[in-house]
């Protein structure tokens, strides 16, 4: 049956009203679909290829839970003196209260942190430089290694750093406000976060804020009395808090409940300087924010900026400042660093959006060493998945399909952003469009690798024993005891078995129904094959069964 002609004049008049739409709207409409898929690829998760990595989400999903069911989240749901605020766990807490106990749960704080970091660190950069440098340091920050792993990961890190960026952002909103009440909350709102910081991430909010101090107080030094006040008002009721977690803290364990916390900071901070910092920590730089750390290394040495930032000391004195002290201490991992994400991508932005070329030589420079870095990283990637396909198909979990998917498009990007440092054709000399043509493939690719369970997800076999309907039905309706467990499963196995005990010695072991163990040779060493038998192994362990009983 053939469609009338009516019809058929009726659809094309939709079509061409739909066409002429877009292309009026087109400066509203594109964008909206851009920033649509760069949101989406935070939520488009396969929950089913996540699980916790040991030790940290473990620790932090268990302690969440702990205080999520106690009465009172102000006192301390623990044996022992804790030596951390309870504001590490709060907002992890509240997601279990409202989502139950999930890894979208667990993470769901860390995801909304680092969503809301990149507006209000957009927001920062546009009241410090121009709106182009702005976007530049918001797909610089997003498509960083690091941080793209601790968007998805069960911890405080990410809610700290926004706490920090909220500081500085009412601080700068302060100073740009013409109206005294404007002023007045903007500085209040300010102090808030800076004690919120401290009750989210303990003595960790010190590196940063001694970094803030001189511009902080540079600033506050030329306003009035009034707005001092106001300052510190808000410092005061966002230490409310922490007074009240450490005063209850007090009353449960004594003068303990908070010496705890401070002899934590000295041990983390104060000890033997370790020479390795200097060396690994710049390795694991150029490593996790690759390549906004590589690149900006190849400007500084070969370029320099033509833009005028407004607020040298948050810009330069800020971020040096705060590595100085985090070099300087005893005790220091990668994620410590990720505060400092935020003004990498803005001094980054500086330098690429407009430069001007310190030596003669620095354009050949530029091309020759990213060119050899790009080939270099390519070849690596291709070698890799080439020579090291069993490993490709185990941490795929059965579907390298999307490893060399996601791959083949890396690859490509840096070859074809080639064209942007050399002549061809019509192009010349882009330093902007070459970065945007490494950085989008790059912020999809490692987005879907953790949300695909590629990367982030070591103890999925733990996941997928506890799965196993046998299994399940085991640990839902007895206890489990835990003997001689590898004590990053162990930190698991607490929380995703929370009736589990642990087993210190094996006097009276014979007497449980079903233990999990890393000893392999247990059943030969105590002479137990007659009491226990293997249910089911999942990497070393072993779920034994007593049939002596």
């Amino acid at each position: 049956m053939q469609t009338p002609l009516s019809n058929i004049i009726y659809l094309k008049k939709i079509k061409v009203v739909v066409i002429n739409f877009f292309l009026k709207n087109r400066i509203i409409i594109l964008p909206f679909i851009i920033v649509l898929f760069f949101i989406s690829l935070y939520f488009l998760i396969d929950f089913s290829t996540q699980s916790l990595v040991a030790h940290d989400e473990g620790l932090y999903a268990r302690r969440a839970r702990l205080i999520e069911s106690s009465a009172n989240w102000f006192s301390p749901p623990f044996i022992s003196p804790h030596h951390k605020t309870l504001g590490s766990y709060w907002l992890i807490a509240l997601s279990i209260r409202l989502f139950g106990n999930s890894e979208l749960a667990l993470r769901l704080p860390s995801i909304l942190s680092s969503f809301l970091c990149l507006i209000t660190s957009y927001s920062i950069a546009l009241k410090i430089t121009n709106r182009k440098s702005a976007l530049i340091s918001l797909f610089s920050l997003s498509s960083m290694p690091l941080w793209i792993q601790y968007s998805r990961y069960a911890s405080p890190d990410l809610p700290f750093v926004l706490c920090i960026l909220l500081v500085i952002l009412f601080f700068l909103k302060s100073l740009d406000s013409l109206e005294n009440r404007s002023q007045y909350f903007y500085l209040f709102c300010s102090g808030l976060f800076i004690s919120i910081s401290f009750f989210i991430r303990s003595y960790m909010a010190f590196v940063p804020l001694i970094g803030l101090v001189p511009f902080i107080f540079y600033q506050l030094f030329k306003k009035e009395y009034t707005f001092k006040l106001f300052f510190c008002l808000g410092i005061f009721f966002g230490s409310i808090p922490t007074c009240l977690n450490l005063y209850f803290s007090f009353q449960k364990y004594g003068i303990t409940g908070i010496t705890t916390l401070f002899d934590f900071a000295k041990k983390q901070a104060v000890g033997q300087f370790d020479l390795n910092n200097l060396i690994l920590v710049p390795l694991n730089f150029l490593y996790l924010t690759f390549p906004i750390g590589i690149l900006l290394f190849i400007l500084v040495f070969f370029t320099r900026s033509n833009i005028k930032l407004n607020y040298p000391l948050l810009i330069y004195c800020y971020p040096l400042l705060s590595l100085i002290l985090l070099l300087c201490m005893s005790t220091s991992y990668p994620h410590y660093y990720i505060f400092l994400l935020p003004s990498l991508s803005l001094i980054f932005a500086n330098f690429i959006t407009s430069y001007s070329f310190r030596y003669s030589f620095s354009r050949s420079t530029v091309r020759i060493l990213s060119l050899i870095i790009l080939l270099l990283i390519s070849c690596i990637l291709l070698f890799s998945i080439i020579n090291y396909k069993d490993l490709v198909i185990l941490y795929s979990y059965g579907n390298p399909l999307i490893v060399y998917i996601l791959i083949s498009f890396i690859v490509l990007s840096y070859l074809t952003s080639l064209r942007f440092l050399f002549k061809i054709k019509s192009l010349s000399f882009n330093l902007t469009n070459f970065f945007y043509n490494i950085i989008i493939p790059q912020y999809i690719s490692l987005s879907l690798f953790f949300n695909f369970g590629v990367l982030g997800n070591p103890n999925y076999k733990t996941k997928l024993f506890l799965k196993d309907p046998t299994i399940s039905s085991i640990i839902n309706s007895n206890t489990i005891y835990l003997f001689s467990v590898d004590s990053k499963i162990q930190t698991l196995l607490s929380y995703y078995l929370p009736s589990s005990r642990n087993l210190v010695v094996f006097d009276g072991i014979s007497k449980y129904k079903y233990v999990i163990t890393s000893d392999r040779n247990l059943l030969e060493k105590f002479d137990l094959k007659e009491v226990f038998i293997p249910v089911k192994k999942f990497d070393n362990h072993l779920l034994l069964m007593n049939i002596g009983e």
